[in-house]
């Protein structure tokens, strides 16, 4: 085995020193031996910050995604809901505008056809508006594309399939994903939203400066706290990889506690973009979602690298975050920092092809 890990950290240094980020931490397994756990820099970008550690909470921002999709897959497991029923069902007022077509699928794997963030996304941030009017301006949106024929990331379908988990189970989203993924899995630093006990821990978002012009940013109390299902989670790395370890082992958590049912691991983990039916063939290659989780394939480094392999899934987030695991070697790979993805996008997936190189060859 390769010396990955001094290459990883000194790489990740090597940012923090030039103030492309305040702090990152890592996180590497395979077969559940931790390989590396490493954390650097400060809680914030200021000198006197304290320093950032292993326990250090992070925003995750769209790592959210496949937190909040596997919650909903709970609920097929249950049979509570099915993949196929029209989100209309159970949201009626989200029918305007030939939505009525659009299924939980649709949303579950970026294909239908909302606009990734919602008319007025910014304004509603600015004047602090709560998650229901961002779903008031969901169902007011108009269609990109007819739903089912493209694939196009989209954070407003997967507030609508929080919105329909809470109509379904009369719970708000933030308890349910506790109570359906967070504690069975024993990720006890995880929540969508705020909690108090993160306030000595946390990890300051990169403040841009088109924020600052608009007077709002991720560090707010009101965004901290407001737990937005398509990138409102914070969390550490110790616990993005119980989550990813816990997919891998079939949805048995490190305590043995069944979490998802097998068969509910394999539906979540399906390239459902191959099949659909009315997908060009540009879109079908272009590349591959589960259920909320991006899927790697042949050709596309996507998020992670072109060294991770095939078949590995996981996702990234904005604010510098990016987790995927190999089922074939049984790796798992967190990376938190704030650098935020599209400057710091080409120091994360250097690290994860140093960490596939050494590690995914094994099988």
């Amino acid at each position: 085995m390769s010396n990955f890990q001094g290459l990883i950290t000194h790489r990740l240094q090597e940012r923090i020193d030039a103030g492309a980020m305040s702090a990152a931490a890592v996180r590497v397994e395979r077969r559940s031996e931790v390989l590396l756990d490493w954390a650097g820099g400060r809680r914030d970008f200021t000198a006197e910050s304290d320093p950032a550690n292993t326990e250090s909470v992070f925003h995750i921002a769209s790592i959210s995604k496949p937190m909040v999709t596997i919650g909903v897959a709970k609920l097929i497991e249950r049979g509570l809901i099915d993949a196929d029923d029209p989100v209309v069902e159970y949201v009626p007022e989200f029918g305007l505008h030939g939505k009525e077509k659009i299924t939980l699928r649709h949303c579950l794997i970026h294909a239908s056809g909302l606009p990734d963030m919602v008319p007025g996304n910014i304004a509603l941030r600015q004047r602090n508006a709560d998650l229901s009017e961002f779903v008031a301006a969901t169902c007011r949106a108009r269609l990109l594309f007819p739903p089912g024929t493209d694939v196009r990331y989209q954070s407003s379908g997967i507030l609508m399939l929080a919105e329909v988990t809470e109509r379904v189970t009369g719970m708000p989203y933030p308890e349910y994903l506790a109570d359906a993924l967070f504690e069975p899995t024993g990720m006890a630093s995880s929540h969508l939203g705020w909690k108090s006990e993160f306030a000595e821990r946390i990890i300051d978002s990169k403040e841009l400066e088109a924020e600052a012009t608009i007077g709002w940013n991720h560090n707010s109390h009101y965004w901290r706290a407001i737990g937005s299902p398509w990138g409102g989670v914070h969390s550490t790395t110790h616990d993005i990889a119980r989550l990813l370890q816990m997919m891998l082992d079939g949805g048995q958590s490190a305590d043995g506690e069944t979490v998802f049912e097998s068969g509910t691991v394999r539906m979540v983990l399906s390239d459902h973009t191959s099949a659909l039916p009315h997908l060009s063939d540009a879109a079908r290659l272009q590349e591959g979602w589960g259920f909320g989780w991006r899927l790697q394939r042949l050709g596309d480094g996507g998020w992670y690298g072109s060294a991770v392999p095939a078949g590995s899934f996981g996702h990234a987030g904005g604010d510098g975050t990016v987790a995927w695991a190999d089922p074939t070697s049984g790796v798992v790979f967190v990376l938190l920092t704030n650098g935020q993805l599209d400057l710091e996008g080409g120091t994360l997936k250097a690290c994860g092809n140093i960490a596939a190189a050494a590690l995914c060859g094994d099988s």
